[in-house]
């Protein structure tokens, strides 16, 4: 028999061409995708902005899988693709069969107070700088703080003029993040025990707080989800290394079959 479907959510910024390296390596008889979300990428906006976010994200996923794969399919969704991926698996779990979650970047799911502290306190640590680059009208170094933000200093000059501009393109989503779009769609640890499929959350184990606060939230939260530590990870795993991160999530699928 085939591999089942598998759909792939990246995040901000971000659209689909993030996961071409990471499917090209996924493992023969795999039918594997991904889709942009409303906003992200170079194309053109489907609106003002003002509608922008999960709530909106996660009806993408929801109407791409009903229109286009054979369901119920694996969702793999990345940083802020966790959230819209995760929404959608509550408002129709008939629809997907397993979820592979690399580091939630959101923190609604996160109940305890020290946990919160964390997280935030370390995002107000992150993200002043890159607002103030975007507010010079520096993009090039915007990008390259949220990398240094995320993975090793000098990963994102590493990266080929191409990946560069990929993420570029989604740099004009930020200050819908921020305040411009709506704000996230709320899901509790309550919603979250909702989810009966299989759930893999893996962190890298060199990951910040802003992103390991809310991995382990949403791993304790599900009923018999697993948590996975990455050796050696960062959160740009999947750019930086898209082979590992494709061998990866072929374990975690086969794991959870």
């Amino acid at each position: 028999m085939p591999a089942a479907q598998a759909l792939f959510i990246h995040g901000a910024p971000g659209d689909a061409r993030v996961w071409t390296p990471v499917i090209d390596a996924m493992a023969a008889g795999r039918d594997a995708r991904a889709i942009t979300l409303s906003y992200f990428g170079a194309g053109e906006w489907p609106g003002d902005g003002t509608d922008f976010g999960t709530d909106r994200h996660a009806r993408d996923i929801i109407s791409y899988v009903e229109a286009a794969m054979e369901w119920p399919v694996t969702l793999v969704a990345w940083s802020f693709g966790c959230h819209p991926a995760l929404l959608a698996a509550i408002r129709r779990p008939e629809l997907f069969t397993s979820l592979a979650l690399y580091e939630p970047s959101l923190d609604s799911y996160v109940d305890d107070e020290a946990e919160r502290a964390a997280f935030a306190a370390d995002g107000a640590a992150a993200f002043p700088p890159v607002i103030a680059a975007l507010e010079a009208g520096d993009e090039a170094a915007a990008m390259r703080t949220i990398f240094d933000n995320s993975a090793r200093p000098g990963d994102y000059d590493a990266l080929s003029p191409a990946r560069q501009s990929l993420y570029r393109d989604s740099l004009r989503v930020l200050p819908l993040l921020m305040g411009r779009g709506q704000p996230p769609a709320a899901i509790a640890s309550a919603d979250l025990a909702r989810i009966a499929c299989p759930v893999t959350v893996a962190m890298g184990e060199h990951t910040r707080a802003m992103f390991a606060v809310p991995s382990r939230a949403v791993a304790a939260a599900i009923p018999g989800a697993k948590l996975v530590e990455v050796a050696g990870a960062f959160h740009m795993l999947p750019e930086t290394d898209p082979e590992r991160f494709a061998g990866l999530v072929e374990g975690w699928l086969e794991d959870m079959t």
